[in-house]
């Protein structure tokens, strides 16, 4: 019993660390979380719960969940969970699938796609029931990961960020799990007993392997480095400009 408490309670000391390095969150914030029904998502809905109850500012939290449609089955363990939780949420319905299907082009990435259209009517919802914050479940290792798919495949040194102002200049991205591990997601999961569904997505078995390789090259490196990760997602707090290209290019110009 020990064990699973004090997964929690890592997960959540992660989460208010980010927040107050990153200022996350501040007094009267009102924010939607992105609620897929993963264990990430999952984990920072219940770690932002949890810290709002002893938090000396106030914000508000609502899960907001897109759903292809309103028989899914999931839905209905999600609904209940949430609902004896006394937790606030939306569920809001869109044939994403088809969307995909329909306009998908060759050589675009099906799952890069499908992040757009959520993206968008997330968007949408928040600016329109006045949310002035999203919050997204991504982890440590997808910041990590992201940050050597651009190095490695784009040629480019370029990541998440923890905070992040949307295109449309209406919307703000925060993603509180920085500091937070995969797997620790999966155990904190677990240990709640919370109803984790899997994507589902048709074109789960279509899409490139690239990020798959990154997570193998890791966890091969890990065992020679443990610490790989966490250098990595430091190395994007320390960037020294004098030392990169960008610098050089800029020099030689006179600009």
């Amino acid at each position: 019993m020990t064990s699973k408490i004090s997964t929690s309670k890592r997960i959540i000391k992660l989460v208010g660390k980010a927040i107050g390095d990153f200022s996350l969150v501040e007094d009267n914030d009102r924010i939607l979380v992105a609620l897929s029904g993963g264990k990430d998502s999952w984990s920072l809905l219940y770690s932002l719960l949890a810290l709002e109850k002893r938090a000396p500012i106030h914000y508000e939290i609502r899960a907001v969940t897109i759903a292809p449609d309103p028989n899914t089955a999931y839905l209905k363990k999600m609904a209940d969970r949430l609902d004896s939780d006394g937790i606030p949420y939306k569920f809001i319905f869109c044939d994403i699938s088809s969307i995909v299907s329909k306009h998908l082009t060759k050589g675009t990435n099906p799952c890069s796609f499908c992040s757009r259209i959520r993206r968008g009517i997330l968007y949408s919802f928040a600016s329109s029931e006045g949310w002035n914050k999203i919050a997204l479940g991504h982890h440590l290792d997808d910041f990590v990961e992201t940050q050597l798919l651009n190095l490695f495949f784009n040629g480019s040194i370029k990541g998440m960020s923890p905070k992040l102002a949307a295109d449309d200049g209406k919307n703000m991205i925060i993603r509180p799990l920085v500091y937070v591990r995969e797997e620790n997601t999966a155990r904190m999961a677990e240990e709640m007993g919370l109803p984790v569904v899997d994507c589902g997505c048709i074109f789960q078995r279509t899409v490139d392997s690239k990020r798959l390789w990154v997570k193998q090259l890791l966890t091969n490196i890990e065992k020679e480095v443990p610490s790989v990760k966490n250098s990595i997602l430091s190395s994007m707090g320390r960037v020294y400009n004098r030392h990169l290209l960008n610098f050089v290019k800029k020099t030689e110009d006179g600009h």
